[in-house]
């Protein structure tokens, strides 16, 4: 990368002079590709070439392709799984000296720099990464595509789509989330209370659930504060993708042992990462889906039923248990049942269950 100097911009006209506080006035960035930032390493990523990008009022910087690594850290020599880093670009201050790269775990400006000294670029997870192939199919450490032990090829790393920039990111704030695809961010874990009313994605964190007192709709709620919606069955499938199945007697690969009694934290369970690095798709907690079905029992008669909880209208329906919402992933003692296409049919949307939880999704900025 390179500072562009007072003379990158002389023209002999005056007026037509391009100048340094001119062009960073302008205050946005110019880049080759929306994804300027990629993973290169289970501990690195690279910078784009050819970027052009301000820094508060009088500093602009054209990228070279720059591979960023721990020693760019503004604090401490080493990642640490569950966290959420920030990409900022610095300016040194004098015009004989290029721009520095910091990653900070600051979500404001990194130590030693401010808000006129530096730009956040994007940002990234380090959480649990799931080796795959070219074709995103889950491998072992031979590198055959589903071989003997597959299952426990997972890694400390960067987790490649959790790595935003800010042209390529969720509407909402994309800490704790992966890229699917198609336009779709997805988060990395089940959800938890953020402490302000919404949820979280966030590592070793205990998912909500019923026994927080939530039905399907109140999870519904929670996302709108938050930005983010239900996922649909094809969407958590899209996400749950590569999760390995429940064990009955073992919580080796997800949280699903027969004997288990309750939930557990987020991330607890090393190979419970899908393969483009959801945690708990399996296992552990249920997860309310946003689609609804129908379910027949008998011969009950059709009326209104007050089950949406008070002031929030009735339901026309078939005794107090006919309308349903799916649930996906499978509970913390389902054994075999659990798995990356487990699907319940049974639950009304208004039940209040400990085993229920919910995993959130969001748009394309």
């Amino acid at each position: 990368m390179s500072r562009f100097l007072s003379n990158d911009f002389i023209n002999k006209d005056p007026r037509a002079k391009l100048t340094v506080a001119k062009m960073a006035n302008i205050g946005d960035l110019v880049t080759p590709s929306a994804e300027y930032l990629t993973a290169s390493g289970l501990t690195s990523l690279t910078v784009t070439a050819g970027c052009v990008v301000t820094v508060g009022s009088t500093g602009v910087f054209k990228t070279d392709a720059t591979v960023l690594s721990t020693g760019n850290l503004d604090a401490g020599s080493a990642f640490v799984v569950g966290k959420d880093y920030y990409v900022y670009i610095c300016d040194p201050g004098s015009e004989d000296l290029d721009e520095v790269y910091k990653i900070s775990l600051n979500s404001t400006y990194p130590d030693g720099y401010n808000a006129e000294t530096s730009r956040k670029i994007g940002g990234f997870h380090y959480g649990r990464v799931r080796q795959v192939s070219s074709k995103l199919i889950p491998i072992n450490t031979a590198g055959a595509e589903k071989g003997s032990g597959w299952e426990s090829n997972v890694a400390s790393g960067i987790v490649p789509r959790s790595v935003w920039t800010l042209k390529h990111r969720p509407k909402c704030s994309p800490e704790g989330m992966v890229y699917a695809g198609g336009g779709l961010w997805v988060d990395i874990y089940l959800a938890s209370s953020n402490g302000v009313g919404g949820v979280k994605s966030a590592y070793n964190a205990t998912p909500l659930t019923g026994t927080e007192g939530h039905n399907s709709y109140d999870f519904i709620d929670l996302g709108l504060k938050s930005g983010k919606r239900l996922l649909s069955y094809s969407e958590w499938q899209q996400a749950a993708y590569g999760s390995p199945q429940g064990a009955d007697g073992n919580n080796t690969n997800a949280w699903a042992a027969t004997t288990n009694t309750a939930r557990t934290t987020t991330g607890k369970v090393v190979n419970a990462v899908s393969a483009i690095g959801c945690v708990d798709c399996v296992g552990n907690v249920w997860e309310w889906l946003d689609e609804l079905s129908y379910r027949y029992d008998g011969t009950q008669s059709w009326g209104w039923k007050d089950v949406l909880g008070a002031g929030n209208g009735q339901a026309y329906t078939e005794g107090t248990y006919g309308l349903v919402r799916l649930i996906a992933g499978g509970g913390w003692s389902l054994g075999v049942y659990a798995g990356c296409r487990a699907v319940g049919c049974n639950y009304c949307p208004w039940s209040v269950d400990a085993a229920i939880g919910a995993r959130f999704g969001c748009d394309s900025l």
